[in-house]
């Protein structure tokens, strides 16, 4: 199997062969960060014994379910509250989510001072929009602080948080920003919701036993927690969500790189990281992904290559296609651009098209035939 990778700046290569089983699979994986990057090593341990990762402050709000995180060096173009509280929070023995829908409760600098204390500053009025957070539904606060201790806050200005927005470029006089996020515990398969449509369910649960794509790869998350995989973080790896509204175009690039070689469409669909097989159903195909894990210098079995997507960190969604003559797939990871796929199909809908195999484009209803959440290993004394 071809394996490159292209870092954020599209500098960062490099490239592996390798033979799995009967089969040689072209593919590869094609990465944009999106700052859910996790780090294990350092951080700091809350009064109450929440672990909080380097690179993140964390407060616990007395009285209350709600970790407070903040990203210390915040980040151009995100991260989201999603991906704060997942990467901040995945070294406990439970999963911590964004406390999205959380009615707004701080909207200026003397209801939010206890929140600031805890997270070890004090807030001052800023410039360019204050008082309105310049994203929807975000408690924003400069990277830096003054020699005072003080940090420029914004406040929402909406009802409700938002865990799917992000900072964005915003700056002010040259200021950037980072959000401070609210973060509660939840069960594996209530951890993760999503609308739908554009994905299969409005939440993911386990549903292992089948031999689609979704089923398939919530199979090996669950085992990868159950069996102890060091990719598998003491919060465990919640179910992923099919994104559906863009399967008729991963179809396309299905087809075109059948016949054009692997990745030749890499982009098409708006995706960040693709991975591509053959397969006589998309089990197969993800089976033969995870056939990728080896063992480390040290003997420590990892999943290399076109196995990691599959056992990412926090909520995922991804989409996939099959080319309509042969069992050529292409799975497409971390992204679910309606806009773009929708709109390459208007523009080509001789390309386009759903198969027998292909996803109901309904919602599926999770309380369905849903299984239980994974015993996970590192955990279980804990428990």
């Amino acid at each position: 199997m071809f394996l490159k990778r292209y870092g954020q700046t599209g500098v960062d290569t490099f490239m592996l062969l390798a033979v799995c089983g009967l089969f040689v699979f072209l593919g590869s994986c094609s990465d944009k960060s999106d700052g859910t990057d996790n780090n294990t090593d350092g951080g700091t341990v809350t009064p109450t014994g929440v672990k909080c990762a380097a690179g993140y402050t964390c407060y616990d709000e007395p009285d209350s379910e709600v970790i407070w995180v903040m990203k210390n060096d915040g980040n151009v173009n995100g991260p989201t509250c999603k991906s704060v509280c997942e990467a901040a929070l995945s070294q406990n023995c439970d999963f911590y989510a964004c406390n999205g829908g959380q009615t707004v409760a701080h909207s200026d600098i003397a209801s939010f001072a206890p929140i600031a204390e805890g997270l070890g500053f004090s807030c001052k009025e800023g410039g360019c929009w204050w008082p309105d957070a310049p994203a929807e539904g975000l408690y924003l606060v400069s990277i830096n602080t003054d020699e005072n201790g003080a940090k420029t806050c914004f406040f929402p200005t909406e009802t409700t948080l938002s865990c799917s927005s992000d900072p964005g470029n915003a700056n002010c006089y040259g200021e950037r920003y980072a959000s401070v996020c609210p973060c509660v515990t939840k069960p594996l398969d209530e951890a993760c919701e999503w609308e739908c449509p554009p994905n299969h369910t409005t939440q993911a649960v386990w549903k292992t036993d089948g031999t689609s794509c979704v089923e398939r790869i919530n199979y090996w998350r669950k085992r990868a927690c159950e069996e102890g995989w060091v990719e598998c973080p003491p919060a465990g790896l919640p179910p992923m969500v099919e994104c559906t509204a863009c399967h008729e175009c991963a179809n396309s690039e299905a087809e075109y790189d059948a016949e054009n070689g692997a990745h030749a469409s890499f982009g098409r669909c708006g995706e960040h990281v693709q991975g591509e097989g053959g397969g006589a159903t998309c089990a197969d195909v993800i089976d033969a992904f995870v056939s990728e894990r080896a063992p480390d210098e040290e003997g420590i079995m990892r999943c290399t290559g076109h196995c990691g997507p599959i056992v990412a960190h926090g909520c995922q969604t991804f989409f996939w296609g099959k080319d309509r003559d042969s069992g050529f797939h292409t799975l497409n990871w971390r992204s679910c651009n309606v806009a773009q796929c929708q709109s390459y199909c208007a523009d080509n809908p001789t390309e386009c098209f759903t198969h027998e195999t292909s996803p109901q484009m309904t919602c599926d209803d999770p309380t369905q035939n849903a299984e239980p959440n994974p015993e996970i290993l590192m955990c279980l004394d804990e428990k």
